[in-house]
């Protein structure tokens, strides 16, 4: 998907309030401004927002020496869910249609997001489980994705933001107990970017016990096939079934002529109007290959 006006103004105000509250040099704060600004005036014509995004973090590292850290959020996020784990994993299993409750909750997670929304804290979980009990997962997406389960052997989880990765990783340990004869690969971040999800944070939940994890290669947050490694490309053409988690991975793989089924929250108002839904609602899209 290309850059949106809309994109362009919600990454520079993010970025800039995580970056401020750090309370930098002010010579190098004003430098990083002035660039920032400068890229998102004039991106290249065939940018999405998860590579401007990168760009952002590399003005970063050039002027301050290291990425716009979001360890501390990141680990927040992660250990909060992880204390909910097992029993939403029970109650989602208790219920009448386990695999469409699973992906109610992964769907309102994604609203756990520092490139859209930089004020998150713990207390944002209570929102995530309030949209989550208002979803509704498309009727003819759920069937289709039910029926390519039944038959599937290789399936590609394409993961995004940490904390919703533990929501992420409930949809996995509920396709795993109903379709045992999957396999399960997680497609995670190749470097550190905004509070997208890496291989140690994979291994800080224990993702590892129910899929392979692999690792993208790029520290893009979104997956930008054009920069994949060779192994993670390999990924999408051997799966059966794809899933692609997120805004980051939405605008970077939508349109590229891949079977994927998207899980997201309709955050941005192009987002929302692009799929003829309501803003800050969850979407489960089917996009067939072509």
């Amino acid at each position: 998907m290309t850059l949106d006006e809309e994109c362009k103004g919600c990454l520079y105000n993010s970025q800039m309030k995580k970056v401020e509250k750090s309370s930098p040099a002010p010579e190098k704060l004003e430098l990083f401004k002035q660039e920032v600004r400068k890229l998102c005036d004039n991106p290249p014509a065939h940018y999405c927002a998860p590579l401007l995004m990168r760009d952002i973090d590399g003005v970063h590292r050039r002027i301050f020496g290291n990425g716009i850290d979001y360890s501390a959020e990141k680990k927040m996020f992660n250990a909060a869910v992880l204390k909910m784990e097992d029993a939403l994993f029970d109650s989602v299993m208790s219920s009448a249609d386990p695999l469409a409750d699973a992906i109610k909750y992964a769907a309102a997670a994604n609203y756990i997001d520092f490139a859209k929304l930089s004020d998150l804290n713990a207390d944002s979980i209570a929102i995530v489980e309030e949209a989550a009990h208002k979803a509704v997962p498309d009727g003819a997406t759920l069937a289709l994705f039910k029926q390519r389960l039944g038959s599937a052997e290789k399936l590609l989880y394409v993961h995004d933001n940490c904390g919703e990765v533990v929501f992420d990783k409930i949809l996995i340990r509920v396709i795993k107990r109903i379709y045992p004869a999957v396999n399960v690969t997680s497609l995670v971040r190749g470097g550190e970017i905004i509070n997208d999800a890496t291989r140690v944070d994979a291994a800080f939940i224990g993702l590892e016990k129910y899929a392979a994890v692999e690792d993208s290669g790029e520290a893009i947050p979104g997956t930008y096939l054009k920069e994949l490694s060779p192994r993670a490309l390999s990924l999408f053409k051997e799966a059966d079934v794809i899933v692609s988690k997120g805004l980051g991975n939405l605008e970077t793989l939508y349109g590229e002529g891949y079977d994927i089924f998207y899980i997201f929250m309709c955050k941005c108002a192009h987002i929302a109007a692009r799929f003829s839904l309501p803003q800050w609602s969850t979407a489960f899209v089917h996009e067939g290959k072509y």
